[in-house]
């Protein structure tokens, strides 16, 4: 017990001294290791490429890659424009636009950050160009961007399907109706308060923007609208496995931004690999230390200790669930979803198992729940990167941003209490 709290007081200690997330794992691994006499240190190495040898987690740097190269290549305003033709002539359209383009987006990056890039870095000038207040403007762009983590493909159902050892497929499928919801419950929520935020400069029909030619546009986005199906499709059929599907986005990526949009030149393509390469690098090298971490924390039964010290307190699967919801909503205002994922999955699995809850239930709820802290402060790394494109200030944005966190809140109780809205696709379709 109390080399479980030197730990966790130690990875914590030095997360808020501000060292970097990987480096405190490993920091925290190191130091314990030479407390222990009997410890080698050549457990550190070991156990960091155990963590990352695996063929899943390959897929991380291809969607990265594929993601990366039809945002430069201009995928994001194609989308738009395409999904304004549909509902950018209501009032307010602009907002859902936004909100219907990052799940499109979404669709192709599984990248939150990405997805506020892209989509924000486009819609949140355009808005306050057409009358949005700016803090709304970056409010909604925030929260509209971890739709692109919620539909498939998703970076971090990945890495928890790796550690929990569970159906990458069974995961993005499942993953498609709680989406879905939470694209809805914002579109309502932007009707609802719209009003308060936005007035036109000119006439109402000015809103929509120009759309002279439908046909062009449709045609445009015809091979970025392609993607996701290729991706999906492909999974979903057993044509190929999730990584090989990084693979292939990929290549149709490169296809598609240099030879039939031409918008990508080769320099800019090293430019862009490059990139990608340094985002994977982070990730991969959060996963490994993580899963020293881990390790180390299964070693000195930390799961069996939360397992046991919740069932002394509650053995009602409802209560655990809301337990385990609190505890998931306050780390995730100031640790990043996929350092959540590698630290709490080995930790709370043994205890998601005893009360009998579906791994991939499990998987889908804690994501939604890990969204809610991508736009709640002081962490809240889709906020920090909207305010950056918007030149707003986190203290401006709260106001209009609660109405889409209380939304987000009531798509997590829904989809954490009805396991159906899951499991009902991949029950269905993977037989």
């Amino acid at each position: 017990m109390n080399s479980v709290v030197f730990i966790l007081a130690g990875f914590f200690i030095l997360v808020f001294a501000g060292l970097p997330i990987a480096f405190s794992f490993g920091l925290t691994s190191l130091l314990f290791l030479l407390a222990q006499a009997s410890s080698s240190l050549t457990i550190l190495p070991a156990r960091t490429f155990a963590s990352i040898d695996s063929f899943p987690l390959m897929a991380i740097p291809f969607f990265i890659l594929s993601g990366d190269i039809m945002k430069e290549g201009g995928l994001s305003w194609r989308l738009i424009n395409f999904v304004q033709l549909f509902v950018g002539r209501f009032k307010g359209g602009l907002g859902y636009v936004t909100i219907v383009a990052s799940a499109f987006f979404g669709a192709i990056s599984g990248s939150s950050a990405a997805t506020v890039a892209a989509i924000g870095g486009i819609m949140i000038p355009e808005m306050v160009k057409r009358g949005y207040k700016p803090n709304y403007a970056v409010a909604l762009s925030a929260a509209s961007g971890f739709l692109g983590i919620l539909i498939p493909p998703s970076i971090p159902l990945i890495v928890y399907g790796i550690n929990a050892e569970v159906s990458v497929g069974a995961l993005f499928l499942a993953t498609i109706v709680p989406g879905l919801l939470m694209c809805l419950a914002f579109a309502l929520v932007h009707r609802l308060v719209v009003h308060k935020y936005y007035s036109p400069p000119v006439a109402k029909t000015m809103e929509a923007g120009p759309a002279e030619n439908h046909w062009q546009t449709g045609k445009e986005a015809l091979p970025a609208l392609i993607m996701p199906l290729i991706i999906l499709g492909g999974i979903y059929s057993g044509i190929f496995t999730p990584t090989e599907a990084g693979a292939v986005a990929v290549a149709y990526g490169l296809l598609v931004a240099t030879v039939l949009y031409r918008s990508v030149s080769w320099k800019t393509l090293v430019n862009i690999s490059a990139g990608s390469a340094i985002t994977s690098t982070v990730i991969l090298f959060i996963i490994g230390l993580a899963g020293v971490f881990g390790w180390i924390m299964t070693v000195q039964q930390l799961p069996a200790l939360v397992s046991e010290s919740i069932t002394n307190i509650t053995s009602n699967p409802f209560i655990i669930i809301l337990l385990l919801n609190v505890i998931y909503l306050i780390l995730g205002t100031f640790l990043e979803t996929i350092t959540i994922i590698a630290i709490t999955t080995p930790i709370f699995l043994p205890l998601i198992k005893e009360i009998g809850m579906d791994l991939v239930h499990f998987g889908i709820w804690m994501q939604v729940n890990l969204c809610v802290g991508l736009i709640t402060p002081p962490m809240a790394l889709n906020i920090l990167m909207a305010c950056r494109i918007g030149n707003t200030t986190i203290k401006e944005v709260i106001a209009p941003l609660i109405p889409f966190l209380i939304a987000a809140i009531i798509v997590l109780i829904v989809t954490a209490y009805f396991p159906t809205l899951s499991l009902s696709l991949p029950n269905w379709l993977l037989k």
